[in-house]
């Protein structure tokens, strides 16, 4: 049998959005998978922004289509039969546009109920990411941890302060700037081992004018010797 490899880089990218093609051509750039999350009647945004079946067949030529439910709604402010309905609909969508299966689902803005676990499953995924972050073990197939998000939050103090083992220089510098904190943590990953996974919105990278710290983390990732790229669904083998 095949030993796991001791590192692994994975990328997932949420929404559906007009500028995910951008975004993609970044991770071409960086020769560097990624799972696009996809709502493709997805109620936040206007029908200009939403990627097209067009953009979500190109998409799917290169990169791991996941579910994302049919219109980003909140699951839990759902019954079970309407969660039920958005995230069978969104799959079947998709795999009418792409032509393929999609096995891999992401909770919108992270939030489920247990109950909920159990209906992602039903509906035929095998694997469903989280927006936990701060973690280099995947952990339940079905409820994914993530290690870093590309977006700065303001709660991660404490995660900052404890990854930069008490230094509050260092502690400030991880806190204020996810580039710095993304940098950190796969260095970490690489002394340690793990699960390495980044993810975000294109069009939240475009909206705070971030396309240049994402470069510079996918840039820091990329082409490392002994590092394996996966896809979300080629985790599956690693989770818990």
């Amino acid at each position: 049998m095949t030993s796991a490899p001791r590192v692994t880089v994975t990328t997932s990218w949420d929404d559906g959005h007009v500028l995910d093609p951008r975004l993609a051509d970044l991770l071409d750039r960086y020769r560097l998978p990624g799972t696009f999350y996809i709502a493709p009647r997805n109620l936040e945004f206007a029908p200009a922004e939403r990627l097209s079946a067009a953009g979500i067949r190109e998409l799917a030529e290169r990169f791991e289509i996941g579910g994302h439910t049919l219109t980003h709604q909140r699951l839990p402010q759902l019954s079970d039969a309407a969660a039920a309905e958005e995230i069978r609909s969104g799959r079947a969508e998709l795999e009418d546009i792409t032509g393929s299966p999609v096995t891999s689902f992401c909770y919108p803005r992270g939030e489920y109920t247990p109950g909920q676990v159990t209906l992602v499953e039903q509906a035929g995924f095998t694997l469903a990411r989280t927006v936990r972050r701060g973690s280099l073990r995947p952990g339940h197939a079905l409820e994914l941890a993530t290690t870093v998000n590309a977006y700065t939050h303001r709660v991660d103090g404490p995660l900052a302060l404890r990854l930069a083992g008490g230094r509050p220089w260092t502690a400030a510098r991880l806190y204020l700037a996810w580039d710095e904190l993304a940098v950190h943590f796969f260095d970490r990953c690489l002394r340690e081992g793990g699960v390495f996974h980044l993810w975000g919105h294109s069009w939240e990278v475009d909206a705070r004018g971030e396309w240049a710290r994402l470069e510079r983390v996918l840039a820091h990732i990329a082409g490392r010797p002994g590092v394996a790229y996966r896809t979300n669904r080629e985790l599956l083998a690693l989770a818990a």
